[in-house]
């Protein structure tokens, strides 16, 4: 009997494909599996890595984390939407291994788009080699790995497979839970930090429903789809309200709230000679020795694989009769018009005229269109173009030219990159050609096609991409380099800055990201990895706030006014001048570009040294008197070293308060819980305490219990009236819409469920 059981649920056509994706997997991540490594560069050290420990520290108390305080002298977390904090897979960090749990939330996307790839196309009714080589093109894609370094888009991004398996299965049987699905994963879309992806995902949704819809489903008609996609795409904003109606109330208060300019937004776009790469990439294999003054691109890598360029050829030759291929072409024509940017002269009549596409910048991630593009056609062709070479001759000629389409661009590309692996890829053309003339005169059958196939596309895409997402050992991040020894611990009491001073006497222009790099890095050039090292070493932002160090600069995807203001200040100012902004920003230790300790081999990056400022207000004081001084005024003053802002606080609103000759007070404890500040004070008088933490709207106060307003003090920071004695004093942040967020996320949640029932009740 259980022999009969077993032999009736194994099936190995099930089972194959899971293992054999599952070991491409393996084997690509087998140093983060196995070897202790992890992920590192670009967006994953500088926000994924810290923010995730942050968050995770802050769950551990049994707290959300809405504040941010180690950076930029504090910013919102929650409403920064790429920390992602409500993105159901962050759920991870409540593990007590945080390396286990960071290296898991990285790699579960990759298993998410591999995994819903070979789904769909299965949906489709695609074969399991087909659909193989779809995964396996989604999972190795240069594209695809390159971009999970911005790590955000790329979480956002690999959920339109689900969602587009959900909608179509909703469409062809009027499922709610169907429908439901679609929802969720679009919401996931959102709560992923990236809202580009979830509006092309429900462009891309509403255009596959009207263009392929048949009229067996039981959702067809203009009418009735669009009603569906509206109800899709508010119930979807209806169940993330929680993220994105605090970041709505937060860009209210960035520079990027009113848009960004043309320029900002299309500084990375796909450069036209770009597209060469997809014939033959550049080579990888020491990418991270590359000199880092070379670096000019925002995704590195765009090459999905050279069997899916010859697809997309043989799809132009031979399969255009088809209405999903044709989809699928215009979804790549469409990909490489908003990629290409400011190289596309109608790109600027989406920035200046489609509501909201100001707010987007870097049209290189637009790319991904075409990368789905790309493996859906994979998905879908590939059953076609063996039953056209198994019995078409016309059609065997037709592929062999689009094959030899593609092996002349290889051919030429290697010819102006002699460098690259430019033999290998004609030879897996070669191999191919001969593959394919085997499958025509019958010397193979399809299914051996097929997996030869599929080995040529692991050989080349392994080839190719191996090093494309760069790896690092795990003491990268949990061995404390020796200035992180000497400072760590400082952030609830004083701030570091990191850089040279340099002088800039014109004030009449903004600063350049040039400028900003040279405050923020060696003067010499360095290979990638050794700039890493070197961040890593000398404490630069983001990643030292995971040794408890607190920055009056840093970097974030959106930043505040008052961020910007500080910054365009201290830019603009004579060193000197630097050194008193400094001071007054609660900075006391300046990690100079000189060294104390010169590079060795115990300290490769060697130590720079460490100049204290002695003048450095503490976070937090106590002054007698207040002035109140125009908005325009206030820096001027502030900065100005006749000014002591030890006695007196500069409001831009009148606040009487009673002067005590003499005025003396003193902070007696100071420290930081989740989303707040506890301090405790006693003066002889009326006075103010002043907060060098960034003011901004959320924030509450309670003086010995008792609600009190809280002032914008010296432009960006909090002061708080105070009667003479003691007081317990006590700072909290609810980011401005949460609550309301939280209601409306609910109640769709409950809706949602109640409509998961109500079908599972219909089946029954």
């Amino acid at each position: 009997m259980q022999n009969k059981l077993f032999s009736k649920n194994w099936n190995p056509k099930k089972i194959f494909p899971c293992v054999f994706l599952l070991s491409i997997f393996t084997l690509y991540f087998f140093p983060i599996l196995f070897e202790e490594k992890t992920f590192f560069l670009r967006d994953i050290q500088s926000f994924a890595y810290p923010m995730k420990w942050y968050l995770a520290r802050i769950w551990a108390l049994g707290e959300w984390p809405f504040w941010y305080p180690n950076l930029l002298q504090g910013v919102p977390l929650l409403p920064l939407m790429h920390p992602g904090i409500f993105y159901p897979p962050s759920v991870l960090f409540l593990l007590k291994d945080f390396i286990f749990a960071f290296n898991a939330y990285f790699l579960l996307p990759h298993l998410i788009l591999m995994g819903s790839v070979y789904a769909l196309c299965r949906y489709w009714q695609k074969s399991i080699p087909a659909s193989l080589c779809a995964a396996v093109t989604s999972l190795l894609g240069g594209y695809f790995l390159a971009l999970a370094s911005v790590y955000y888009h790329f979480q956002s991004a690999v959920w339109f497979p689900l969602i587009l398996l959900m909608w179509q299965r909703y469409l062809a049987k009027g499922s709610l839970k169907n429908f439901c699905g679609a929802v969720v994963f679009l919401a996931f879309q959102v709560l992923g930090g990236s809202p580009e992806s979830a509006i092309f995902s429900v462009l891309l949704i509403y255009a596959h429903s009207l263009y392929l819809y048949k009229e067996c489903d039981k959702i067809h008609g203009f009418f009735r789809i669009s009603l569906a996609i509206f109800a899709l795409v508010l119930i979807a904003l209806a169940l993330s309200a929680l993220q994105w109606i605090p970041t709505y109330y937060f860009l209210q208060e960035i520079a990027r709230g009113s848009g960004l300019d043309y320029a900002t937004s299309t500084h990375w776009s796909l450069n036209p000679g770009s597209l060469l790469d997809l014939f033959l990439p550049e080579n990888l294999m020491r990418f991270l020795e590359n000199d880092i003054g070379g670096k000019s691109y925002f995704i590195h890598s765009f090459y999905m694989g050279i069997v899916p360029l010859f697809v997309i050829c043989g799809c132009l030759l031979v399969a255009r009769e088809h209405k999903k291929i044709r989809f699928w072409l215009a979804v790549f024509g469409t990909g490489l018009f908003f990629a290409l940017g400011k190289f596309n002269p109608l790109y600027v009549l989406f920035h200046d005229w489609v509501p909201i596409f100001n707010m987007f910048r870097y049209p290189q991630k637009f790319f991904f269109l075409c990368a789905f593009a790309l493996v859906f056609l994979v998905g879908l062709s590939l059953d076609r173009f063996v039953k056209g070479l198994s019995n078409d001759k016309s059609e065997m000629k037709k592929l062999l030219l689009a094959l030899f389409i593609t092996a002349m661009g290889v051919a030429v590309m290697f010819g102006i990159h002699p460098n690259r692996s430019g033999l290998e890829t004609l030879m897996i053309l070669l191999l191919l050609a001969f593959s394919i003339f085997a499958l025509h005169f019958k010397m193979i059958n399809p299914t051996r096609f097929f997996y030869f196939l599929l080995l040529l596309m692991v050989m080349d895409l392994m080839g190719k991409n191996s090093m494309t997402v760069p790896m690092i050992d795990k003491n990268f991040y949990t061995n404390p380099p020796a200035l992180a020894k000497r400072l760590g611990g400082t952030a609830d009491s004083s701030r570091i800055y990191n850089g040279m001073l340099l002088d800039r006497s014109s004030k009449t222009s903004t600063p350049t990201r040039s400028e900003s790099r040279k405050i923020f890095t060696p003067s010499k050039k360095l290979s990638i990895l050794a700039i890493q090292l070197a961040s890593r070493d000398q404490v630069y932002p983001n990643l030292g706030a995971i040794h408890d160090l607190a920055y009056v600069d840093g970097a974030a995807t959106m930043k505040l006014k008052s961020s910007y203001r500080w910054y365009k200040s201290f830019i603009f100012s004579t060193i000197s001048e630097k050194k008193i902004i400094l001071e007054r920003s609660n900075v006391k230790y300046w990690v100079t570009e000189d060294y104390d300790q010169m590079p060795s081999n115990l300290n490769p990056s060697g130590i720079k040294k460490v100049n204290v400022l002695e003048n450095a207000l503490p976070r937090a004081f106590l002054v007698g008197d207040s002035i109140r001084v125009p908005e325009e005024q206030l820096l001027d003053l502030y900065y100005n070293s006749k000014f002591d802002p030890r006695k007196q606080v500069l409001l831009t609103e009148p606040v009487p308060v009673k002067k005590t000759e003499n005025f003396s007070g003193q902070v007696e404890e100071l420290s930081y819980p989740p989303n707040g500040v506890n301090i405790k004070t006693n003066q002889n008088g009326e006075g103010f305490l002043v907060l060098l933490d960034n003011w901004f709207p959320g924030w509450h106060v309670t003086v010995d219990g008792m609600p009190q307003p809280i002032y914008r003090a010296n432009s960006f920071y909090r002061a708080v009236k105070l009667g003479p004695g003691k007081h317990n004093i006590e700072f909290s942040y609810v980011p401005v819409g949460l609550i309301m967020g939280v209601y409306i996320s609910s109640i769709t949640f409950i809706f949602l469920l109640f409509l998961v029932f109500k079908s599972a009740r219909a089946r029954q």
